[in-house]
């Protein structure tokens, strides 16, 4: 196999890699709305639940258990969006990998393409 071809095949390599760690981030950022959305929605549901403390019997048959249920459901709904924001960080980092290696296949086919027309 020659050198262009060798680069070629590595600049297709490194293209395609480069479009799945974009597919990947996508799906990673969908999911991270997703998520963010989710929090929002335990937030609202926590700033809507009833605030009146005073009523006859609230505090030990309704209030407490529905505060325990939401901060149960704000800490998961937390838990997964730090969760789906790591995962966002690392598919961004596996999309500046595969373009860096992009970048320097692109790099070394072009310094051929110039070396070659040189007379």
């Amino acid at each position: 196999m020659t050198k262009r071809a060798e680069l070629e095949a590595a600049l297709a390599r490194a293209e395609a890699a480069w479009r799945k760690a974009s597919d990947d981030l996508d799906k990673a950022q969908a999911a991270r709305a997703k998520a963010n959305a989710d929090w929002d929605q335990a937030q609202a549901d926590r700033r809507t639940a009833d605030p009146d403390r005073r009523k006859t019997g609230a505090i030990w048959d309704k209030v407490i258990p529905e505060r325990r249920k939401a901060a149960a459901d704000r800490r998961n709904a937390e838990a997964a969006r730090d969760t789906l924001n790591a995962d966002w960080d690392k598919a961004d980092a596996a999309r500046a990998k595969a373009r860096a290696v992009w970048d320097k296949a692109r790099a070394a086919l072009d310094e051929l393409n110039r070396t070659e027309k040189k007379p």
